[in-house]
C-alpha cells in the first residue's frame, strides 16, 4: 500500500464519519457531543491533507489542526458518554501546538524524530484521556465501552511504539517511509473506524434510554390526567349540591317570608346572586380544566347546526334576532367533539353579545373552503390594542371591561378547544368600533351515506344520531366569558 492511497483512504472515512455524526445531531439535537465529533473529524480530514506537504509553515497548521482535531473529537465523545468535556483543552493546544512546532523546526529543522515522538506523545495523552473516561462513564454502554477500549488500548500501544521507533531508529525518516507510514496510517484508519461505531452504539443506547424515559412520562402525565378528570367531576358532583341547597332555600325563605321586609329580601337576593356567580365561576373552571384534558372525540360535526342550536339557546337569553347568521347552503363538517365545539362557538357569541350595546346585532359568518372559518363581529367596546395579546390567558379581562360581571375564562376555553381541534384563534379590533373574532378549523370531507370511517368505524347515520342526541342536552347554554 502506497502512501497517497492510505491518505485518500482516511481523509474519505474522517469525511464520512463527519457527516454521519452531523446529520444525526442534525435529527437529535439533544445527544449533545455529536456536534463536536463531526467538526473534529473535519478539521481532522484537512489535517490529513495537509499532511502530506512538507513545508514548515504548512506541517506547522497540519499538526495544529491534527492535535485539535483529536481534542475535540475525544471530547465530543467524553461528553456522549456522559463526562465532563474540558472546555479549555482545544483553545489552549489551539495556540500551543503552533508554538512547540516552530520552536522544534527552528531548533533541529532536519531532526523529524523529535516532531514525530511530540506528536505521538500528545495523541497518546488524548486518547489516555478519553480511555480513562470511557471506563469512567461509559458504564451504561457496555458494548461500546468494550469496542472504544479495546480500539483505543491498541492504538496508544502503537503512538508508543512509533514514538520510541523515531528516538532509537538510526533514520529519522523512517517514520515516514513507505514501509510504516501507510500502515501507520491505515491503523488509524481502523481504529478511527471503530471508535466511530462505537459513538454509533453509545446514540442507539441514548435514544433507546430517551424513548424509554419519554414513554413513562406519557404513561404517567395520561395517570395524572385520569385522576384530575376524576377529581374535577368529584369537585363539580361536591360543590353543585351545598350551592343548590343554599339557593334553593334562599328562594323557600323568600316565598315564605308572609311580609318579607326590605332588607332581607336585599340580603336573599344578594345570596342567591353570589350563589349564581360561584356556580358559573365553578362551571366555567371545570369546563376550561376539561377543555385542555378531555380526549377529543373523532365525530363528525355540522358546524352550521351547531349555530343554529346556539342561535336558539341565546335567543331566549337575550333580544331574539339578535343574532344575524350567514350559513352556507351546504354543511360544512370537521372532526373533534361536539360539546367543547359548541362551548367555544357560543363563547364567542355570548361574549359579542355581552359586550355590545343592546340594540346592536351580532354577526356570525361561516364559510366553507379549504378550511372551516367561523367569524364573529361585533359593536361592543374592543379590546385595548396593548391588551391584544393577553386575550386567551386565563382570569385576563381587558381593561374596559372590568365593569361588566365575567370571569376572565370564556377565550382562554375557546383557545383551549380550538388548540385542541388543531385550529387557529385570531381576534382584531374593527375601525368602526368593535371586534373580529375568527376560528379556524380543519375541513373534513364527509364521506358517503353508509360508509364506514377508517379509523373510527362508524357511518354517517351512526354519527348523526350521535349529534342529535347530543342537541337535546344543549340546555344549560354556553359558558360566560
Amino acid at each position: 500500500m502506497d502512501t497517497i492511497t492510505a491518505l485518500i483512504f482516511v481523509v474519505t472515512l474522517a469525511v464520512a464519519n463527519s457527516i454521519a455524526a452531523f446529520l444525526l445531531w442534525r435529527v437529535h439535537r439533544n445527544l449533545r457531543g455529536l456536534a463536536q465529533v463531526s467538526v473534529g473529524y473535519l478539521i481532522l480530514a484537512v489535517g490529513f491533507v495537509l499532511l502530506g506537504v512538507r513545508v514548515p509553515m504548512v506541517i506547522i497548521i497540519a499538526n495544529t489542526a491534527m492535535v485539535v482535531a483529536i481534542a475535540i473529537v475525544t471530547e465530543g465523545m467524553l461528553v456522549l458518554a456522559g463526562g465532563r468535556p474540558l472546555r479549555w483543552l482545544a483553545p489552549v493546544l489551539a495556540v500551543l501546538t503552533p508554538l512547540l512546532w516552530a520552536l522544534m523546526l527552528w531548533l533541529a529543522p532536519e531532526d523529524v524524530s523529535i516532531r514525530v515522538a511530540a506528536a505521538s506523545l500528545i495523541y497518546a495523552a488524548l486518547y489516555g484521556r478519553l480511555l480513562w473516561g470511557t471506563l469512567r462513564y461509559g458504564g451504561r454502554f457496555s458494548a461500546a465501552r468494550t469496542c472504544m477500549t479495546i480500539s483505543l488500548s491498541i492504538h496508544i500501544c502503537v503512538l508508543m511504539a512509533r514514538m520510541v521507533t523515531a528516538l532509537v531508529h538510526p533514520d529519522p525518516n523512517f517514520v515516514f517511509s513507505a514501509a510504516v507510514q501507510p500502515w501507520f496510517m491505515l491503523e488509524g484508519a481502523v481504529m478511527m473506524n471503530l471508535t466511530f461505531y462505537s459513538v454509533m452504539m453509545m446514540v442507539g443506547t441514548r435514544m433507546d434510554e430517551d424513548l424509554k424515559e419519554r414513554t413513562h412520562s406519557l404513561m404517567a402525565e395520561q395517570r395524572m390526567h385520569g385522576q384530575l378528570r376524576q377529581f374535577l367531576s368529584m369537585l363539580g358532583h361536591e360543590l353543585r349540591t351545598p350551592l343548590a341547597i343554599i339557593d334553593r332555600s334562599a328562594e323557600l325563605s323568600l316565598e315564605l317570608l308572609d311580609r318579607p321586609r326590605g332588607p332581607v329580601a336585599q340580603r336573599l337576593d344578594t345570596i342567591r346572586t353570589s350563589v349564581e356567580r360561584a356556580r358559573n365561576l365553578m362551571d366555567n373552571l371545570l369546563t376550561a380544566e376539561r377543555a385542555e384534558l378531555a380526549a377529543i372525540h373523532g365525530d363528525l360535526v355540522d358546524i352550521t347546526q351547531v349555530v343554529r342550536d346556539l342561535m336558539r339557546v341565546l335567543g331566549q337569553k337575550y333580544t331574539e334576532g339578535r343574532i344575524q347568521a350567514v350559513l352556507p347552503t351546504k354543511a360544512p363538517f370537521v372532526r373533534g367533539d361536539r360539546e367543547m365545539l359548541a362551548v367555544a362557538i357560543g363563547n364567542l357569541l355570548d361574549n359579542a353579545l355581552k359586550f355590545s350595546p343592546a340594540n346592536q346585532p351580532v354577526h356570525i359568518t361561516v364559510n366553507d373552503a379549504s378550511m372551516v372559518d367561523i367569524t364573529v363581529r361585533d359593536s361592543g367596546i374592543g379590546v385595548p390594542v396593548q391588551q391584544i395579546d393577553q386575550i386567551g390567558q386565563r382570569f385576563f379581562r381587558a381593561g374596559n371591561a372590568r365593569a361588566i360581571p365575567g370571569t376572565g375564562l370564556g377565550l382562554s376555553i375557546v383557545k383551549a378547544v380550538v388548540d385542541r381541534h388543531h385550529g387557529r384563534l385570531v381576534l382584531n379590533n374593527r375601525p368602526e368600533g368593535g371586534t373580529v373574532v375568527t376560528v379556524t378549523l380543519p375541513r373534513q370531507p364527509l364521506p358517503c351515506p353508509g360508509d364506514a370511517h377508517p379509523i373510527h368505524g362508524f357511518n354517517v347515520k351512526a354519527v348523526m344520531k350521535a349529534n342529535s342526541d347530543r342537541e337535546r342536552r344543549l340546555s344549560d347554554g354556553p359558558s360566560a366569558f
